[in-house]
């Protein structure tokens, strides 16, 4: 018999788990499919995926029980037994813990928040991560303060993106480095509201997300023409987390636009695209741990096949 390596027993539970999503999983089944024992299962399926595997498919059946709940009028037992929970106190109970609602509260506020997608497997040799998770996130409106630039697109004869969006950070750091103890949320926001289709040219904000108490020092420099605001609408969102070397990001956004999200059940839609970079650095520390929120809407209509 062939020996399987790590990443192929990884690859058969993921399957597993993805195709009998509404039966009844336990760590047993899981671990009889890729040949281990449980102990062994857990510790390849971390290893690999950096996920809790009960976790996985405790969140995994909770997200589709969430869509049901926002899609259908259905009762709470009926869906319950449809994702495999045993009763209906355990199922608003386990919702309750992982989305802070309940399953009623969750359908009068009809929004989408936390929704966990499968795993799908990385193929870049320059994305870090072998396994990856995207997740579909609501978002209320908020605003950042930064600096934008016209960017050549992907239609222009001379793309500038990757010289451009580093000039305009750092103008944006040198900027606010007067401000001492500044907290902020470093946000890029990539602007794809195209007005026609032969539109070469896309807005790119370096932006910071602020927190109250710094609100007025933001305000001062863009009374000063420093700095100018812009409005972010309330938005659903596609987001993949992504930890590693700053160059491999822009393979996990080809990653989730070429990949993930023709089979994903969403489509794209022009607005505002947005990278996460996390906390404030204001001394040239590269960010190792980002975000990519897309904006997306469900399908409503099967797509034709090509």
């Amino acid at each position: 018999m062939t020996r399987q390596s790590p990443f192929t027993r990884t690859e058969r539970v993921l399957a597993y788990i993805h195709d009998n999503l509404e039966q009844a999983l336990t760590l047993d089944d899981l671990a009889r499919v890729c040949g281990v024992s449980r102990w062994q299962l857990q510790r390849i399926f971390q290893q690999q995926t950096g996920l809790n595997v009960a976790q996985y498919v405790r969140e995994l059946k909770l997200s589709l029980a969430a869509d049901t709940v926002l899609q259908s009028d259905g009762r709470m037992l009926d869906i319950a037994y449809q994702h495999g929970f045993a009763s209906e106190v355990s199922f608003s109970r386990a919702f309750k813990q992982f989305f802070g609602l309940s399953p009623s509260a969750y359908r009068r506020r009809g929004i989408r928040v936390g929704l966990r997608n499968p795993i799908q497997i990385g193929r870049s040799n320059q994305i870090d991560h072998a396994f990856l998770q995207t997740r579909i996130e609501y978002r209320e409106p908020f605003a950042i303060f930064g600096l934008s630039t016209a960017l050549q697109g992907v239609l222009a004869e001379k793309p500038d993106f990757y010289t451009q969006v580093p000039l305009t950070w750092e103008k944006l750091l040198s900027q606010v480095a007067q401000l001492d103890g500044l907290e902020a949320q470093m946000i890029g926001v990539v602007d794809t509201r195209l007005t026609h289709d032969s539109q070469q040219h896309i807005e790119y904000w370096a932006g910071l997300n602020v927190h109250l108490d710094y609100l007025a020092q933001l305000k001062q420099l863009q009374s000063q023409s420093c700095l100018s605001r812009l409005a972010i609408p309330a938005q659903e969102y596609a987001v993949v987390s992504y930890q590693g070397q700053l160059s491999g990001f822009s393979q996990l956004v080809e990653w989730l636009i070429c990949e993930w999200l023709p089979d994903s059940g969403y489509d794209s839609i022009n607005g505002f695209e947005l990278e996460c970079y996390g906390e404030l650095a204001l001394h040239g520390h590269q960010p190792s741990q980002m975000e990519y929120w897309l904006p997306v809407i469900p399908v409503t209509q099967p797509r034709k096949k090509l």
